[in-house]
């Protein structure tokens, strides 16, 4: 398996199959004398904003509290709850309304449901 290639930046669905976010980063565990092993797949704002720059993560985890989104700016799932890598990354965890999805939820009650049309 091509870790980054099958992995970051595919669809996760949650356990009914509906979309859950994005596979932002990966946990790997370097052991010796093994392969690396992955611990966990990440998802979340903070993370994304990682991949540009370290300033970027910080101001996503500061805008994160300012707003009050989430608990965590980085949400891990373990990899023993992937449940299949394919086109989409199937994981079982709760679906639109878990803290996974905090940004997305914060967004469509606090802005999009006051947009003209909605």
């Amino acid at each position: 398996m091509k870790i980054v290639n099958d992995l970051l930046d595919k669809q996760l669905l949650d356990r009914d199959k509906r979309k859950a976010g994005r596979v932002d980063g990966l946990i790997v565990e370097l052991r010796e004398d093994e392969p690396p092993r992955v611990v966990a797949i990440e998802s979340g704002f903070a993370v994304c904003a990682a991949r540009v720059s370290e300033r970027w993560s910080r101001f996503a985890i500061a805008a994160g509290k300012r707003l009050g989104i989430r608990k965590t700016p980085r949400y891990q799932i373990p990899w023993e709850k992937v449940l299949d890598v394919g086109f989409d990354i199937e994981v079982d965890v709760d679906g639109p309304e878990s803290p996974m999805m905090a940004w997305e939820t914060w967004l469509r009650r606090r802005v999009l449901s006051k947009l003209p049309g909605k």
